[in-house]
């Protein structure tokens, strides 16, 4: 009977483990950050074509290449969710049921510099966050859900060097290595049947901590090209990278009341053994292409289209200490992202609003509490207040409204209605010498 249990043991940590070892999918399409910049936010990323503040290392590396004084551009942005909740379907959790994302608040800087080496080539140098943010639920100990996922936290922040060229007063390229730094962190409780009550218990506590910072370069470029006096277009990319990541996996053991089914536990999991844990995350390329379009000398138009190659995200392989490597199928699909916005001059100072539409990767069978994704849309204002010849104050805001969605065909068996509404508010400081 307890080799019994220690097989079906087995099977759930090995199964929320690997699922738990790419807790990275946690907000915006998949779990990818577009928002690197106040005045990028403010027209909803719909800025590839523009390109024209030192944050271009992100959305065009070449449009810095007609940045002719050196400017230096630091800012943050922070992630409010006042709607993040699920509704109960039968069978399970059951309707009627319904739990909430815990109201945490999460910072992402951004920080980048262009020094002009000559006429035509510009230095780029910067940091921002492609990656990130965390899915924590409330009640983590309650929650139904806590067999699937208490809480996952990514974090990744991208450090860049870059040259951009302009070979023609129309003509401009910009590329450069890209060094992203990843950790995760996630929880979450293990089930068991209790052969004695024939009733589902917690019967262990497991967390994974990724160890260090681990580091994977890729590379950014990008084009851009003035046609005529009030058309831009622009392209970037951002290469597809592989991240290793390996942490401890510590197993804590929630007592049942019956000490041989407790020692049964004991015998299967690795407690206080210093388990450790290894996977690999996929993350995918990103291609920007923009045009924008100056309607008069004080007003911009820009639209975007963001193409995600999330399929590389087919399937993660989890490696733990004392137990078998365990493979789970995740099936993401490619995905675009359509953005707009306008900018209005007013001499040194802008104003500008955005709208966004953009497409989750994520399949049913793999939605659930380690991420409730959805399609959705979004609205950004705006603003750049010239504090002196020298300085500029720009702050910026999405609000963004995920589509409800229903899962009943989840592969973890939970199914439910997630509702969510998140803010990121942004301000940025803008210094030009």
């Amino acid at each position: 009977m307890f080799k019994s249990i220690h097989n079906r043991l087995a099977t759930v940590v090995l199964v929320g483990l690997v699922a738990a070892g790419s807790a990275g999918r946690v907000e915006s399409a998949g779990f990818a950050l577009f928002e690197q910049s106040s005045k990028g936010n403010a027209v909803a990323g719909a800025f590839a074509a523009t390109a024209d503040d030192p944050s271009a290392m992100f959305y065009n590396p070449a449009g810095n290449a007609f940045i002719d004084r050196f400017t230096l551009e630091v800012g943050g942005f922070a992630i409010l969710r006042p709607t993040a909740r699920l509704d109960g379907q039968s069978p399970y959790p059951g309707a009627g049921y319904s739990a909430s994302m815990s109201k945490s608040l999460y910072g992402i800087g951004h920080g980048y510099g262009v020094l002009p080496l000559s006429d035509g080539v510009k230095l780029s140098v910067g940091f921002w966050t492609p990656n990130g943010l965390g899915v924590p639920w409330q009640n983590q100990d309650a929650f139904r859900g806590r067999f699937i996922s208490q809480r996952s936290d990514l974090r990744q922040i991208a450090v860049s060097a870059q040259l951009a060229v302009k070979l023609s007063d129309a003509i401009a390229i910009g590329a450069g290595p890209e060094v992203r730094f990843t950790d995760v962190r996630l929880s979450q409780n293990i089930a068991a049947v209790n052969p004695f009550t024939q009733r589902v218990v917690d019967v262990a506590h497991v967390s994974v901590v990724s160890d260090g910072e681990p580091a994977k370069v890729g590379f950014a470029a990008g084009l851009l090209v003035k046609p005529c006096e009030r058309v831009r277009f622009g392209i970037s990319y951002h290469s597809h990278m592989d991240v290793d990541l390996h942490g401890p996996a510590a197993f804590g053991q929630i007592p049942s009341g019956n000490s041989q089914f407790d020692a049964a536990v004991a015998q299967e999991l690795p407690f206080g053994k210093g388990a450790q844990a290894r996977t690999t995350l996929q993350f995918p390329s990103v291609t920007m292409f923009g045009i924008a379009y100056e309607v008069t000398p004080k007003l911009t138009l820009e639209a975007d289209g963001y193409y995600t190659t999330w399929k590389v995200f087919d399937q993660t392989v989890l490696q733990i200490d004392t137990l078998p490597d365990t493979v789970l199928t995740h099936n993401w699909q490619n995905t675009w992202a359509f953005r707009a916005g306008l900018t209005y001059k007013m001499g040194s100072s802008w104003v500008a609003g955005g709208f966004v539409y953009d497409q989750t990767p994520q399949p049913n069978a793999d939605a659930g509490p380690f991420l409730p994704d959805a399609n959705r849309t979004g609205g950004t204002i705006g603003a750049g207040l010239a504090l002196s010849e020298h300085f500029q104050f720009q702050f910026s805001s999405l609000f963004l409204w995920f589509h409800e969605r229903t899962i009943t065909t989840s592969k973890d068996n939970f199914s439910a209605t997630y509702q969510t509404f998140a803010i990121l508010p942004s301000v940025t400081i803008k210094s030009t010498f």
